[in-house]
């Protein structure tokens, strides 16, 4: 059984980081000698500065003292992870034994920033309304969605995906999170060529690629560009050897597709 931590908010250029266990999803490391482009060059843990390339993402102040990572899909909505926007419980383990949502975050208490450096964005917009799935659980449903209060017309929102998530697909993490298990968040970064390691029907798993901070940022098809899925949790660790004993879990885009398309009709 793997244990698995929330990727989750990073204190103001300190962390906090909350454990879970993940058991739905089965997966098989790759082999030692296989070739991966997913390895140490170009990581949001091991620190290629994004430089522009992703706009639409997005860092999330939550209530002055903590970050996470969103996407704007429409000039007034920001895709994140529901765990950014609300009171959870301390552990998360999957498949839940009880309540894992307390309650939501106010959504005036979400601010979006808008630039590469947290430390340094630019105020654009504060939360005006917060939409999440139904239920108390954040298991195959961490997923939420930010109406802001005003637009940000400047930045082309990034497209979401029609199509499914499998096996052996790659995508590019995107986030503001910590650059390793005891380094520093803040800084927008970016991995290519991360491989899917495993699919069940809401989530899909990765390797190395993301840390606390992270959490809401986009998984994109490196294909198109199109947002497939949100960051949720990962574990043991952020960094391993060879990046091969770490595990990442993101949500699946398209099994919200009616909640993500209901956010961004009600704004129009």
């Amino acid at each position: 059984m793997l244990t698995f931590r929330i990727v989750t908010i990073a204190l103001w250029f300190l962390t906090l980081a909350c454990s879970g266990r993940r058991e739905a999803i089965e997966d098989t490391p790759p082999s030692s000698n296989e070739a991966d482009p997913a390895t140490s060059h170009e990581a949001i843990v091991h620190g290629t500065i994004d430089r522009n390339a992703d706009p639409a993402v997005v860092a999330i102040d939550i209530g002055g003292s903590g970050l996470c990572t969103g996407t704007l899909i429409a000039p007034d909505v920001v895709l994140t992870a529901r765990h950014c926007v609300a009171h959870t419980a301390v552990e998360i383990d999957c498949p839940p034994a009880g309540a894992q949502v307390a309650n939501t975050r106010p959504a005036s208490t979400l601010s979006i920033l808008v630039g590469n450096d947290a430390r340094h964005a630019q105020h654009r917009a504060s939360g005006r309304r917060v939409i999440v799935p139904a239920g108390n659980a954040l298991c195959d449903a961490d997923i939420a969605l930010i109406v802001l209060d005003k637009k940000i017309d400047d930045i082309i929102p990034l497209k979401i995906s029609t199509a499914d998530v499998r096996k052996d697909d790659r995508v590019r993490a995107v986030g503001f999170g910590r650059t390793g298990d005891a380094k520093g968040a803040g800084t927008k970064r970016a991995r290519q060529n991360v491989r899917v390691l495993a699919v069940s029907s809401h989530e899909f798993v990765v390797g190395e690629s993301t840390c606390q901070g992270d959490s809401g940022g986009p998984a994109l098809d490196t294909a198109t560009g199109e947002v497939i899925g949100v960051v949720s949790r990962g574990g043991p660790n952020c960094e391993g050897r060879d990046g091969r004993e770490v595990r990442n879990i993101y949500t699946r885009i398209d099994a919200f597709r009616e909640l993500i398309r209901g956010a961004v009709g009600r704004t129009r």
